[in-house]
């Protein structure tokens, strides 16, 4: 008889106690976070974290949102991001398209290296006002 053609014996597993609840579990930190305020009068979106599939999409819909406003400018400040995925080029591509149809002056500020790095790898276009990052501040 092949290995294939024997019968399987399942056995039963003995039950297993429940386990206590966890009564101070710690929340779980979040993948990324978005902080708006306003910054010497623009309203100033600050992205923290991995910037990915599951993620990039927020960055836009917060932007769209505060782009209906018609401020005169809108900063993104990607210093705290981690990890930038294509999904994250999307996302500002689809943010300067709105910024620039209803004419705000969409800037870029204090980009976190994977970003500036994949933004000039993939030559994107994006025409965003990336300056360098001051380490003193």
């Amino acid at each position: 008889m092949s290995i294939l053609e024997q019968p399987t014996r399942q056995h039963a597993q003995p039950a297993q106690p429940a386990q206590p609840a966890r009564q101070h579990a710690q929340p779980a930190k979040p993948i990324m976070t978005l902080d708006l305020r306003n910054d010497r009068h623009a309203p100033l979106i600050a992205v923290s974290g991995e910037v990915d599939m599951s993620t990039a999409h927020l960055i836009s819909e917060l932007a769209e949102h505060v782009i209906t406003r018609r401020p005169a400018r809108l900063v993104l400040d990607l210093s705290g991001v981690t990890f930038f995925s294509a999904h994250g080029i999307s996302a500002l591509l689809r943010t300067q398209r709105a910024a620039e149809s209803a004419e705000v002056t969409l800037t870029l500020r204090a980009a976190a290296p994977c970003v500036t790095y994949l933004l000039a790898v993939t030559s994107t276009g994006i025409d965003l006002d990336i300056p360098v990052i001051n380490a003193s501040r």
